[in-house]
């Protein structure tokens, strides 16, 4: 599209002829996280990079909490990078990754709040 605009004197003509098409807005062909600023990377179909941040932090605020939370493929939540606390089939609760025990060699701090194995005997907290 193009336009002129021409006034020698009153009234001002304004001439508006058609032109190309314009193009059509780019797609999002990718959604990806960076770990490092915690930032969702948009990528379009003409390359560029769009970074969103804050959107986890505004999700989990949304549903009354500060932080979201990663399940591993199993349903177990993933602290640490490894997974702590899972559910299974029948709806109990399990910890997939072994507790420190003191058969092992594991001395508990008081205080600590960790949860270990105490030899052959129960679970306690520290």
């Amino acid at each position: 599209m193009s336009t002129t605009a021409s006034s020698a004197s009153s009234p001002v003509t304004v001439s508006i002829t058609p032109g190309q098409t314009p193009a059509s807005p780019p797609s999002i062909t990718q959604i990806s996280f960076n770990g490092t600023t915690g930032a969702l990377v948009f990528t379009f179909s003409d390359g560029t990079q769009q970074n969103v941040l804050g959107f986890a932090a505004a999700v989990a605020a949304s549903l009354g909490g500060a932080s979201l939370a990663v399940l591993d493929t199993n349903g177990a939540l993933l602290l640490g990078g490894k997974p702590r606390f899972g559910v299974d089939a029948d709806g109990a609760l399990t910890c997939p990754t072994p507790l420190p025990d003191t058969t092992n060699g594991f001395v508990p701090v008081a205080g600590s709040t960790v949860i270990y194995l105490n030899g052959s005997g129960p679970m306690e907290v520290a």
